[in-house]
C-alpha cells in the first residue's frame, strides 16, 4: 500500500507539467499569436538547455545517497559540497555572461541577465535537493513540493502576464521569485531530512574537486542530452519563419509530456532501490526490482502512447481550443510518438549505467549521436523540411535506447547480473506485442 502511495505522489508531481504543458501553452499559443509564439518557444527551448548546467551533481548526489543510505554524514557531505560547486560555478558563468555580453552586444539588458542567472541558479540547486530527497525515497515530500512549485511558476507567470502586460520583464521576475521560493522551501526540508540527527556538512576543497571531476562526463553528457533536445527549434527557426516553428515546437512538447509524466515517475520510484540493490551485490533483489521496473516502464509508455497516436486527430483539436494549425501538428505527432516512445525504454538501462557510474561512455556516446543528430536536422532543416527533422528525432530516440541497452549487456558480463538480460529480452518482446496491439487497433480502424 505505501508503494502505491509512494508511486501516486511522483505521478502527481508530473501533474503540474502536465497543466502547464496542456492548458497554459496553448493559452500563449492564442496570446503571442504564431510569430511571437515562436519566438517564445525559442526562449524556452534556450532556457532548457542552460538549465542543465548542473555539472552532473544532481545524478552524482542521488546515485550517492541510495547507494550508502545509512550514512547520514556522507549524504550531508554529498549535498552540501555539491552546491558549492555550483554555486561556484553559477559565480564564474555570471562573470562570464556579463564579460561577453558587453563585448558583442546582446539584446537583454544588465538586469534581465542577472534574473535570468539567479533563475537558472535557483531551479538548479532544487533540483540538486529533489534527487537528494528522493535518493531518501521522500516520495510524498518531494510531490507536494514538485507539484506545488511547478503550478505557481506557470500559473503565477500566466497570471502575471495577463495583470501586468506580456514582456520579457514582467515574465523573468516572475519566473525568479517563485522558482527562489521553491527553492527555499525544499532547502529548508532537504536540510531537515538530512541533518535530523544534527550533523553538519563537512564541505573541502578537496572534496569539492573531487565531485567536479567526477562530474564532468556527466557534464558532457547532459549538455549532448540538453543541446539535441533544445537546439532543434533554433535551427528551425533559421530557416523557417516563427508560424512554421510553432506547430513543430507544440508537437514535440505533446510528444515528450505524456512520456516524462508516465515513465519519469516510475524511473524515480525503482532507482534508489535498484541502484542500493546493486551497490550492495544483493543480485537476487536487484534482479527482482529490475523486473518489475522494465515491466511497469513497458506499461507506462506504449499503452498511453499507442491510445495517443491512434486518437491523436481529435485530442490535438480538442488540446488546440479548436485553433488554427492543428494539422501539421498532428502530422508531426505521427511521426514523433513511435520514437519517442522506445526512447522512454531507455529509462531502464540509464539507471544501470549510473548505478556501475559509467559515466564515460554516457558522455561519449550521448556526444556522438548529439553530432550526428543535429547535424541530420540542419540538412533537413535547410531543405526546408519539418517533416524530415521529425523523423531524425524519431530514429534519435529508438537508436539512444538500443545503444545503451546494448552497452549494459556488455557490463553485465561476467558479473553473475544473467537477469539483466533476461529483462532486455522481456522488454523487447513487451515492445513487439504492444506495437502489434496497436497496429492491429490501427487496421481495424481504416477498415471501418
Amino acid at each position: 500500500m505505501r508503494s502505491l502511495i509512494d508511486m501516486a505522489m511522483l505521478y502527481a508531481s508530473k501533474a503540474g507539467a502536465v497543466i502547464v504543458g496542456v492548458l497554459i501553452l496553448p493559452q500563449f499559443n492564442l496570446l503571442l499569436g504564431p510569430e511571437q509564439f515562436g519566438v517564445v518557444a525559442v526562449i524556452f527551448s534556450l532556457q532548457a538547455l542552460l538549465l542543465i548546467l548542473d555539472l552532473g551533481m544532481s545524478t552524482i548526489v542521488g546515485r550517492d545517497i541510495a547507494a550508502d543510505d545509512s550514512s547520514r554524514q556522507a549524504s550531508v557531505d554529498i549535498w552540501r559540497s555539491a552546491e558549492t560547486v555550483l554555486n561556484v560555478s553559477y559565480a564564474a558563468l555570471g562573470v562570464a555572461l556579463i564579460s561577453v555580453a558587453s563585448l558583442i552586444g546582446v539584446s537583454l539588458t544588465l538586469p534581465q541577465m542577472l534574473l535570468t542567472l539567479v533563475l537558472l541558479w535557483a531551479l538548479t540547486q532544487q533540483n540538486v535537493a529533489m534527487s537528494a530527497l528522493l535518493a531518501k525515497r521522500r516520495y510524498l515530500d518531494t510531490g507536494i513540493i514538485q507539484l506545488a512549485g511547478v503550478l505557481a511558476r506557470g500559473v503565477g507567470t500566466l497570471a502575471a502576464m495577463k495583470v501586468i502586460g506580456v514582456s520579457l520583464d514582467v515574465f523573468l521576475i516572475s519566473q525568479c521569485v517563485l522558482a527562489l521560493a521553491q527553492y527555499v522551501v525544499t532547502w529548508v526540508h532537504c536540510n531537515r531530512v538530512l541533518s535530523s540527527d544534527g550533523v553538519v556538512g563537512r564541505v573541502t576543497l578537496e572534496g569539492c574537486w573531487k565531485l567536479f571531476l567526477r562530474g564532468k562526463p556527466l557534464m558532457l553528457f547532459g549538455l549532448a542530452g540538453a543541446a539535441v533536445m533544445q537546439l532543434d527549434k533554433p535551427i528551425v527557426s533559421a530557416f523557417m519563419s516563427p508560424a512554421e516553428l510553432g506547430p513543430y515546437y507544440l508537437a514535440m512538447v505533446l510528444c515528450l509530456t505524456p512520456i516524462s509524466t508516465l515513465a519519469g515517475p516510475v524511473m524515480q520510484f525503482f532507482q534508489p532501490r535498484l541502484v542500493n540493490a546493486l551497490h550492495e551485490q544483493d543480485h537476487a533483489r536487484a534482479g527482482q526490482v529490475l523486473r518489475r521496473y522494465a515491466t511497469i516502464i513497458v506499461l507506462a509508455t506504449i499503452l498511453p502512447t499507442g491510445i495517443l497516436w491512434l486518437f491523436r486527430d481529435p485530442l490535438i483539436h480538442l488540446w488546440l481550443l479548436h485553433g488554427t494549425g492543428a494539422a501539421p501538428v498532428i502530422e508531426y505527432a505521427g511521426i514523433l510518438l513511435p520514437g519517442i516512445a522506445i526512447g522512454a525504454l531507455g529509462y531502464v538501462p540509464y539507471v544501470l549505467l549510473v548505478a556501475y557510474q559509467d559515466f564515460r561512455f554516457q558522455a561519449v556516446a550521448s556526444t556522438i549521436m548529439t553530432v550526428i543528430t543535429l547535424g541530420l536536422a540542419l540538412l533537413a532543416a535547410s531543405r526546408s523540411s519539418i517533416i524530415g527533422v521529425c523523423v531524425v528525432y524519431a530514429c534519435y530516440h529508438s537508436v539512444s535506447t538500443l545503444v545503451s541497452w546494448a552497452r549494459c549487456l556488455v557490463l553485465a558480463r561476467g558479473r553473475g547480473t544473467r537477469y539483466i538480460e533476461r529483462n532486455a529480452v522481456l522488454t523487447a518482446l513487451w515492445v513487439v506485442v504492444g506495437c502489434g496491439a496497436v497496429i492491429a487497433v490501427y487496421a481495424l480502424k481504416q477498415a471501418l
